[in-house]
């Protein structure tokens, strides 16, 4: 379901796996963000992986992402942030301002707390995860960092490169489609059943809603 022919997040992850060094290192925040990268991204040479797989921290990307660099300077650092998690430490892109830190942080802009609707949605809830988000990258220009915003698949891979090859920390803003489904390994007949139930009551509300105006 992507009407809007809004960016896929799986596009991005893969973009950002082929265009990243062997060396890189990689962290995510818990959510959608570690969906996408768990599935496109290789860990081949001698990138590694920061999370918080068993905690499930929220908004962990950025400052993990800024330790890493602070360790090492020169090595390519790439932080998969969810723009829920992002918008949480917003005042940590003043830390990697004022350190020059040249992280680059990856947006994955779908204006909602991705994981939680898929679960709200798979136990027969309507989605009430919608987020009103700025424009990231017009956040980070003000603060004095690249800010590079995506809104067309077409721009997709040279806007990857740009953020990849421009000095310093740079926030790649993507839009991606808030309705892409990450299918669990060993889906249940109940989540199936749960998601169709929610996407009902969804198109209801949307109906109900349109009525009002």
């Amino acid at each position: 379901d992507n009407r809007a022919h809004d960016i896929r997040p799986e596009a991005l992850a893969a973009v950002v796996d082929r265009l990243a060094d062997d060396d890189a290192v990689f962290t995510s925040d818990t959510g959608m963000a570690t969906v996408w990268l768990s599935r496109f991204v290789e860990m081949r040479g001698d990138r590694r992986l920061l999370g918080s797989y068993n905690l499930g921290s929220m908004a962990n990307a950025m400052p993990q992402a800024l330790g890493a660099q602070c360790l090492d300077r020169e090595r390519q650092v790439v932080a998969f942030c969810g723009d829920g998690g992002l918008s949480m430490l917003l005042g940590d892109l003043m830390t990697l301002k004022t350190s020059q830190l040249p992280v680059k942080l990856v947006v994955f802009d779908n204006r909602r707390l991705g994981m939680v609707k898929l679960e709200q949605e798979q136990a027969g809830l309507p989605e009430g995860t919608v987020l009103d988000n700025p424009d990231f990258a017009a956040v980070a220009t003000a603060l004095g960092i690249t800010g590079i915003r995506v809104t067309d698949p077409a721009e997709l891979e040279e806007s990857v490169r740009r953020a990849f090859s421009t000095p310093g920390p740079v926030l790649l803003d993507v839009l991606t489609n808030p309705d892409e489904i990450a299918v669990p390994a060993k889906p249940t007949v109940e989540q199936g059943w749960g998601f169709a139930v929610a996407k009902v009551k969804e198109v209801l509300r949307s109906h109900g809603d349109t009525g009002r105006h």
